[in-house]
């Protein structure tokens, strides 16, 4: 079909900048993920106990065997790395943006890793190994994922995203409580979608972001954060010079969590599926029950951080 040419004009979007040029585009970072697993053909899965369900509903989904593994307090996994065989893979995910080095040396001594960027998207892919993105959790779209992968899976069809857009324009025009329910709807739509290639829409959107801003400024918030509560953050996790963090990890003795709330100081819980998981007094329960999570992301100024400074400091 020829392009329009005049009538109205549509968003005016120009693709000024690029990344994960050589990535495969997909509809969502869980389509990244079946991606990588119908290419691969893997007989079984080790993941970790701290995740996302979507990430073993997806494994399920694909028919694909698993078994779970724990995690230390660096994030990092306890595992015996003689178990794994020939077809089988290790899935690990860059928890919060903050284990790109570990990554690096966790790739030498595993043949078949899959690393889980989703909470880390400006992470650099490594070449040979399989990876997926969600940008949605670091950049305002409403859907989107990007994959590297060692195979290739033709893609017939192409999303459109125009009518995911509710939350993200409420967002802008009215107020983030105004448009919270057209998010959690929007998330739920999310995980029926069939992998189709990112839409028009989306692409466009990530194009024309500033991400080397994105960058620093994600950046310099969570190092002021640490310098501010690394004497009594029961969690150390110093930001590596090249990391892109998508939040900071904040372990107290106290509940701050429902004063931050009351404050429109919002943040994830990262994962409720995990409790139905693991016994209470498991460190996977803790990092999901007892931390919060403290916005850092390029929409937070100084006089924010120290507003939530500020809160957490007066409660007693």
């Amino acid at each position: 079909m020829r392009k329009a040419l005049g009538g109205y004009l549509e968003l005016d979007l120009r693709n000024s900048r690029k990344i994960h040029n050589s990535a495969v585009a997909v509809n969502t970072g869980r389509n990244g993920l079946r991606y990588i697993l119908r290419t691969n053909k893997y007989s079984k899965i080790y993941l970790p106990y701290f995740t996302c369900d979507v990430v073993l509903n997806t494994i399920k989904e694909e028919g694909i065997d698993y078994e779970f593994y724990c995690i230390n307090t660096l994030l990092e996994p306890v595992f015996e790395w003689k178990i794994l065989k020939e077809n089988e893979a290790f899935l690990y995910t860059n928890y919060f943006g903050l284990k790109d080095k570990f990554v690096t040396e966790l790739i030498k001594i595993i043949k078949n890793c899959i690393i889980d960027n989703a909470q880390a998207f400006y992470a650099k892919a490594i070449n040979g190994v399989d990876s997926f993105y969600s940008p949605r959790k670091f950049i305002g779209v409403p859907d989107g994922g990007y994959v590297y992968c060692k195979g290739n899976l033709h893609i017939d069809k192409v999303d459109v995203s125009y009518n995911r857009m509710s939350h993200l324009l409420k967002r802008l025009e009215i107020d983030a409580e105004e448009g919270y329910n057209d998010f959690t709807e929007n998330e739920k739509l999310l995980d029926t979608l069939p992998l189709k290639k990112m839409s028009v829409l989306t692409s466009s959107l990530i194009d024309n972001v500033d991400h080397e801003y994105i960058k620093e400024k994600r950046r310099e918030n969570y190092r002021y954060l640490y310098e501010n509560f690394e004497v009594i953050n029961k969690i150390n996790l110093p930001l590596d010079i090249n990391s892109v963090p998508l939040v900071f990890p904040l372990w107290l003795e106290k509940d701050v969590r429902g004063i931050l709330h009351k404050n429109r100081c919002y943040t994830a819980t990262y994962w409720p599926n995990v409790i139905e998981w693991v016994n209470e007094y498991s460190l996977e329960s803790k990092l999901t029950n007892e931390i919060v999570y403290l916005p850092i992301d390029q929409r937070i100024c100084l006089e924010d951080l120290n507003r939530i400074i500020n809160i957490i400091k007066e409660i007693k």
